[in-house]
């Protein structure tokens, strides 16, 4: 018993150390879920739709740099689960939610009218397709979301799961079970309700009658009129409640379980593993495994690897100003590298005797970009190296290349010019 603790210890230590874990802040506006995107290198506020497709209002199409003549690369020619208008689609160069979640060349819709997501002050819709290749974990209570690769996060216990269908448009269809009747039902974080199901799903349902609902067509607000039964018991995952008001709604192709859901406790989705796991919100330590700024140490006369987090507070917080507002007293020089890029290599070890040369009087970082997606998606960052220098009280002179010998004569005349 003692071994198969100690086994069971350090596999999820193992586990733990082998986890890249990411966590970003999210807005709840009249129930959903808003995330702060960054689009071709604009930051715009999106709504999470796990039941939708990528979509854009026709407003913002120029706003966000996109091209209107350059069709997506769709499979579709409509939104799949729910009633949605659309004018045509377009290819989003690049899009990202923090580091973890990047795509070039995303396919999205452009909507038709939509008041009510100009209400909520959003740009369009971001769907399930961006967030398949990392574990999603949404917590409400706390207001964040944890982007985790390969795993779960640790506190999200292993007995705590069920399994999970991917269908069309990486919808994700869970086991929900109603008086002892098990429905496949499509997890649609636009839907504020708990459970809410489509006119043939509605009309099997035992119940007694629950008077009338608001429900929704589309991404309009909550408006018609609809039925609704109490069933007395639910059952997901192995959480289980009682007296549960379940709507019908004619205008969705598929059944869903809504957002509801999200404020009885956390919920992880793995899609690799095709695993979903939900739990009480004190059922474990919460805990949050992340480099912050003030983990990163910079020291002069070296080249300094960064994270967005030190960019953020110490050199530029982009999201507060469109316009670039140096932060540093020193002028900085900085690396956007990757490992595979042979230029990046050779590059390297010449702002490595730069940083000697220049000590105290120029500060030089570098920027991982396999890593640091986001800060690369904000600057269209597309050719490696990219090198930013930035003069105190100036804005940064960008050059492209391994040229060393022209970087020194920019640090000479533009940085260090009296």
């Amino acid at each position: 018993m003692v071994l198969s603790l100690c086994l069971l210890t350090m596999g999820t230590w193992a586990q733990a150390k082998n986890t890249s874990v990411e966590v970003k802040d999210y807005r709840e506006v009249d129930g959903k879920i808003v995330l702060e995107m960054v689009v071709n290198g604009v930051i715009a506020d999106f709504v999470l739709d796990l039941a939708g497709h990528n979509a854009i209002l026709p407003e913002y199409v120029e706003k966000l740099k996109i091209d209107p003549n350059v069709p997506g690369d769709f499979r579709y020619d409509t939104f799949q689960y729910k009633k949605v208008s659309v004018e045509k689609s377009v290819k989003i160069g690049s899009i990202s939610f923090g580091n973890s979640v990047f795509g070039n060349e995303v396919a999205a819709f452009v909507l038709k009218d939509e008041p009510y997501l100009r209400k909520l002050g959003v740009a369009g819709v971001v769907g399930s397709s961006l967030f398949n290749n990392v574990v999603l974990t949404i917590d409400s209570k706390r207001k964040k979301i944890t982007m985790s690769n390969p795993y779960r996060p640790s506190y999200m216990k292993l007995d705590h799961r069920s399994n999970m269908d991917l269908i069309p448009a990486s919808g994700i269809v869970c086991p929900v079970v109603l008086d002892g009747v098990t429905y496949s039902l499509l997890l649609d974080t636009w839907n504020n309700g708990m459970i809410t199901l489509n006119a043939a799903d509605f009309a099997k349902l035992n119940g007694k009658d629950g008077g009338n609902v608001k429900v929704s067509e589309g991404y309009a607000s909550a408006e018609i009129a609809a039925k609704s039964k109490v069933v007395g018991a639910c059952h997901f995952v192995k959480g289980d409640f009682s007296d549960i008001t379940v709507a019908e709604n004619g205008s969705l192709p598929r059944s869903v379980i809504g957002n509801e859901i999200l404020k009885q406790g956390l919920l992880s989705i793995d899609y690799g593993k095709r695993k979903v796991y939900f739990q009480p919100f004190d059922l474990a330590e919460v805990k949050d495994e992340v480099i912050g700024a003030d983990e990163v140490k910079v020291e002069s006369g070296k080249l300094n690897p960064i994270t967005r987090e030190y960019f953020l507070e110490y050199v530029y917080d982009y999201r507060k100003s469109s316009e670039f507002v140096f932060k540093g007293d020193k002028p900085v020089v900085i690396d956007f590298w990757a490992t595979w890029c042979g230029p990046c290599m050779r590059l390297i070890p010449e702002l490595e005797k730069m940083a000697e040369k220049y000590k105290d009087q120029v500060i030089f970082l570098k920027v991982n970009a396999d890593k640091e997606k986001e800060l690369c998606g904000m600057f269209n960052i597309v050719a490696l190296p990219t090198v930013f220098f930035i003069p105190v009280n100036g804005k940064p002179i960008v050059e492209m290349g391994a040229t060393p010998e022209k970087y020194v004569e920019i640090i000479e005349k533009q940085l260090l010019k009296k």
